[in-house]
């Protein structure tokens, strides 16, 4: 299915500065353009809070109880949702911008295990992102930034918990952002907000140029 608008899909672990960089990236481009928002796998996370967490304390968390290869399996069904039906929605739009993509789903759920060749073939309608943002970022600084904002891992976990746990998700990023997406644009999540602004814009900048040269929408 062909598309007029720019796909653009922001990527990084919890407390990278991954969504601080979606919202800005908006606001700026909805300054000469119309600029949309969306986030994959939002409907099914929220059911999976729904079903494991609601009423239960504070403590419990939908991840230890709904299996990740069958979560995996749900994001993908949703996210082929998205376009295609929310598709006449998109081209209303110049640029949408995508908070997570595919690459969220492996480094948190791992490999789908069930019925995977009907699953890739889901996966297959999900177009690639025209320009793929990967936010990289220190665990410990990502540690910190959570415990600011009172993140519910941080309430739950110790420090010590906290810090592996967000290791161990850094770690797996950077192989499967090696493994599937070597094309992405990489930043550095600890600067500050507005100068990982620039750097991004400077990339999408340069990609319509590439994009121009070549004869490519």
């Amino acid at each position: 299915m062909t598309r007029s608008y720019r796909l653009i899909a922001v990527e990084g672990v919890d407390g990278s500065g991954k969504s601080t960089l979606v919202e800005n990236l908006r606001n700026h481009l909805a300054q000469r353009s119309k600029a949309l928002v969306a986030r994959p796998a939002r409907a099914m996370t929220e059911a999976f809070r729904q079903v494991a967490e609601k009423g239960r304390p504070d403590s419990v968390l939908y991840q230890d109880h709904i299996p990740p290869d069958f979560r995996h399996g749900t994001y993908i069904m949703e996210t082929a949702a998205h376009f295609r039906y929310a598709h006449e929605e998109f081209e209303r739009h110049d640029h949408v911008i995508f908070d997570r993509w595919t690459q969220t789903w492996q480094v948190y759920c791992g490999d789908v295990t069930e019925h995977t060749e009907w699953m890739s073939r889901i996966a297959g309608t999900i177009p690639r992102p025209d320009v793929l943002l990967w936010v990289r970022v220190d665990p410990e600084l990502a540690c910190r930034r959570l415990v600011q904002r009172q993140d519910r891992w941080a309430r739950i976990l110790t420090s010590d918990q906290l810090l592996d746990k967000i290791t161990n998700l850094t770690e797996q990023y950077e192989t499967v952002m090696r493994e599937t997406a070597p094309e992405a644009v990489v930043l550095d999540g600890s600067l500050p907000a507005d100068r990982v602004l620039n750097e991004a814009l400077s990339h999408l900048d340069t990609a319509d140029t590439a994009a121009l040269a070549g004869g490519g929408s």
